[in-house]
């Protein structure tokens, strides 16, 4: 089944993140509300970003599709702080992406930077992209574009597979990152097509 009209719209609004032009990203923030996005599932597109490109991208981001969203009542309010929900929510969702590979996720990871091992679970996975509003596999997708823009293809490889393992489709990931040619160009658009194994 292809993407949904609202789920290509959250794949554009995540790239034009990651490109970084504030016409563009409200453009596409008013485009995928019109898409059946809501407020809501905008809000949240916006605030994972800042996993995957730094909170000034993300602060961008706000500001760019801010005005939408206070004018459809979805300008977010914060989650009170949980730690022992983040760190088991994040659990959960991080062995659902890396399936079979969450072990050694872990291990890796622990070898690069304790401290990102932890924050990996923590702030990632928990506290950020376990939050309702948008799905797993929304979600995914999102971060694909991202990482399809930014062109760091071993993260990439990983939420490649991620989004088919919480219920996605590879069809559904090549059509996420072929949606990316206007911001990144069709040559990386390719490269990520082989780097994901979707050439």
């Amino acid at each position: 089944m292809p993407l949904t009209p609202a789920q290509s719209a959250l794949v554009r609004v995540s790239a034009a993140i990651a490109a970084g032009g504030a016409e563009d990203v409200a453009g596409r923030g008013r485009e995928a509300l019109d898409a059946g996005l809501s407020a809501e599932q905008l809000y949240e597109a916006v605030l994972q970003s800042y996993l995957f490109l730094g909170f000034p991208r993300a602060i961008e981001g706000f500001f760019a599709v801010g005005p939408l969203l206070r004018s459809r009542g979805g300008a977010g309010t914060a989650a009170p702080a949980d730690p022992d929900l983040w760190r088991r929510d994040g659990e959960d969702l991080c062995r659902r992406v890396y399936g079979r590979n969450y072990e050694k996720l872990v291990r890796v990871m622990r070898d690069l930077s304790p401290d990102l091992a932890e924050w990996m679970i923590l702030e990632g996975y928990g506290k950020t992209l376990s939050r309702p509003g948008l799905d797993p596999v929304e979600r995914e997708y999102g971060v694909v574009a991202i990482l399809t823009v930014t062109r760091m293809w071993r993260q990439l490889r990983s939420h490649a597979i991620g989004a088919v393992n919480v219920g996605g489709t590879r069809a559904d990931v090549k059509d996420a990152i072929g949606l990316c040619v206007p911001w990144c160009g069709s040559a990386i658009v390719n490269e990520a097509y082989a780097v994901t194994g979707l050439a």
